[in-house]
Parts: C-alpha cells; sequence; structure tokens
C-alpha cells in the first residue's frame, strides 16, 4: 500500500489552499438553478454574531446567509423579499441545500423551517 506523502502546513502555504466549496443547486419546480457557495469560518463568526445581536432574528440571519451563500444570481434585500414570496418549501429547500454544502443540519427536512 502507498502511502500519501502529509506535508506540515506552513504560513506560506495558507493561501494557497483550497476556498469553501461551490455547487449548482437545481430547482426542478421552477426549471432554474443557482450556484451556492460554502461559508468561510470569518463568515460563520459573522453570521454567528448576527443571532447575538439583540436587534436581529433568525430572519436576519437567513437574509445574511443567502447573500452569503447564492452566489449567482446575486442576492439584496428586495430580490430576498421577493423569493420569501414564493413556495416557502422551495425556499427551504434551498436553506437545506446551503446547510448541506456546509456539513451542517443533519438529517432535517424542509418542514422544519416552516413558521
Amino acid at each position: 500500500m502507498t502511502e500519501k506523502k502529509i506535508k506540515r502546513l506552513t504560513a506560506d502555504s495558507i493561501s494557497s489552499l483550497p476556498n469553501v466549496p461551490e455547487q449548482e443547486f437545481i430547482i426542478e419546480e421552477w426549471g432554474v438553478s443557482l450556484k451556492l457557495k460554502g461559508i468561510s469560518k470569518q463568515m460563520q463568526i459573522s453570521l454567528g454574531r448576527i443571532l447575538d445581536d439583540e436587534g436581529k432574528d433568525a430572519f436576519d440571519y437567513q437574509k445574511e446567509l443567502l447573500k452569503t451563500c447564492v452566489v449567482d444570481p446575486e442576492l439584496n434585500d428586495d430580490l430576498i423579499m421577493e423569493l420569501y414570496n414564493k413556495d416557502s418549501k422551495v425556499v427551504d429547500r434551498i436553506f437545506l441545500a446551503i446547510n448541506e454544502l456546509n456539513g451542517l443540519g443533519g438529517s432535517a427536512d424542509a418542514e422544519e423551517f416552516q413558521v
């Protein structure tokens, strides 16, 4: 068996490490797709601080998550509100795909997101 040679991480090699994953997410009901991007640790910290802010709630977190993780098309607050007026099961599946891309959420299904 051949073992792969593992190199030690160095200060110089950090910038050449792979970035967050990306994936195409297909919304079959609408006949469209979105390009999703995972989050970095820095973004995870920023998103977590939203939940600690007394003036913000889970919906503020969700909006920022969409702005960060949906890279094509690029979403702003107005487009997100328009998206929120669409079928909640489809929108919830976008969040599930984002969570799966980021290794979060386990086996949750879309009904858990509905209010």
